[in-house]
């Protein structure tokens, strides 16, 4: 096991590890958050057909070289319909919005550039050939690459694929995850507060996290210090699940029993601690299949490697080609004038102004136990090693949430 290594090393040795996850055939409206495992190609044409962009009429584009020419209206075809008229020479057809356009015509005049006598049109300008028609493949033509592989579904490409016809998808299967709190300090909400124990902040804060980011966590425990309990059940479970995060006892106090824990089992330690504040105690093991992630007791730690690890890890579970973290360049509203020793990452806010990205801080106060500082934030800050302080209008490396 390596101890004490750079956050790149900690998500190396974790891509080596973790693997994408068998593939399934969902329905398409399934799909959302999903993460394609083929490159997916257009069925049809779309539009299927020549249609009409607008209201109006369709006719053959030379009869409208001449102002006010009269020309009879033989059919009229809406959205959905089929019109077997022909348009010929000094004929029209009435067409709505989306109709296909009828043979023979080759464009089509708006109504409000007509005037309707009886069963004719006078016309009130000239159009140009294929003026005013959506064109057979003008958007989508037939087998071209709609999406790339390990692309995660959004509402945008559930709309496109539907647009083809397309009816069930091919994608990668979503990661079981456990999540284990542990301590004996720790009590759930709902009971009456005890002397010396806190609330479990971190099964709620790290649960519902998991579920914004469209996951869901298949079995949450709680276990107090005990290490042969502890192991006993990550032995279990982890024949079950593809993830495991757990919560306190990674640090190197008398209670920090997850080594311990993790010795019992089946087994192995991948790392421990890496070289960031806060969530620098952070311990990886690969017990049976699944990934076993131990994160801080301390809330704001927690949260912090959650971002960088556990929320990589379950994306590359779930398809993407690997475990890495997105960065951003934000400018700095305020002046950061803590040094740091230690590379550090701080909450902030993110926003844009005049096409620029601006990051507030929102942690105003230290401490790996401070949740508060969670709050309002969008984003992560990234402060590098050694560093004396960030200036005003510095340009700074942002994760977003």
């Amino acid at each position: 096991m390596k101890s004490f290594i750079s956050l790149e090393e900690a998500i190396e040795i974790l891509n080596n590890n973790v693997n994408n996850l068998n593939i399934e055939e969902v329905d398409l409206i399934n799909g959302l958050n999903r993460v394609i495992s083929e490159n997916i190609y257009a069925q049809i044409n779309n539009p299927p057909f020549n249609k009409s962009a607008m209201d109006g009429y369709a006719l053959i584009s030379r009869d409208t070289e001449s102002n006010n020419k009269k020309l009879k209206v033989i059919d009229k075809v809406y959205a959905g319909g089929n019109c077997s008229s022909i348009v010929k020479e000094n004929t029209a057809i009435r067409i709505m919005t989306g109709a296909p356009i009828p043979k023979g015509a080759n464009a089509v005049i708006k109504q409000e550039d007509v005037i309707l006598q009886d069963d004719y049109i006078i016309l009130k300008k000239s159009v140009k050939e294929n003026e005013n028609i959506c064109i057979k493949g003008e958007d989508i033509s037939k087998g071209a690459l709609l999406l790339n592989i390990n692309k995660k579904l959004d509402y945008a490409d559930i709309g496109i694929l539907a647009s083809t016809g397309l009816k069930k998808v091919n994608v990668y299967k979503k990661p079981k995850i456990a999540f284990i709190s542990t301590g004996d300090e720790v009590m759930d909400i709902g009971l009456e507060l005890e002397k010396g124990k806190i609330y479990n902040s971190n099964k709620y804060s790290i649960l519902s996290r998991i579920n914004e980011l469209g996951y869901e966590a298949k079995y949450i425990n709680h276990i107090n210090d005990d290490f042969n309990a502890i192991g006993s059940y990550i032995e279990e479970i982890s024949k079950k699940v593809d993830l495991i995060i757990t919560t306190g006892g990674v640090s190197v106090g008398e209670k920090d029993l997850l080594k311990d824990a993790i010795n019992t089992t089946s087994g192995e330690k991948l790392f421990w601690k890496i070289t960031i504040k806060p969530g620098s105690a952070v311990l990886c093991s690969k017990v049976n299949n699944s990934i076993v992630i131990s994160l801080s007791g301390n809330p704001t730690a927690a949260l912090t490697t959650f971002e960088l690890l556990v929320k990589p890890t379950l994306e590359k579970l779930s398809g993407y080609k690997e475990i890495k973290i997105n960065r951003e360049k934000a400018i700095l509203s305020q002046d950061i004038k803590k040094k740091s020793p230690q590379r550090r990452f701080i909450r902030g806010y993110v926003e844009v102004d005049n096409c620029k990205q601006y990051v507030h801080i929102t942690q105003t106060k230290s401490g790996n136990g401070i949740l508060s500082s969670a709050i309002n934030s969008n984003c992560i800050i990234e402060i590098e090693t050694n560093n004396d302080g960030k200036n005003q209008g510095d340009l700074v490396d942002i994760i977003k949430l």
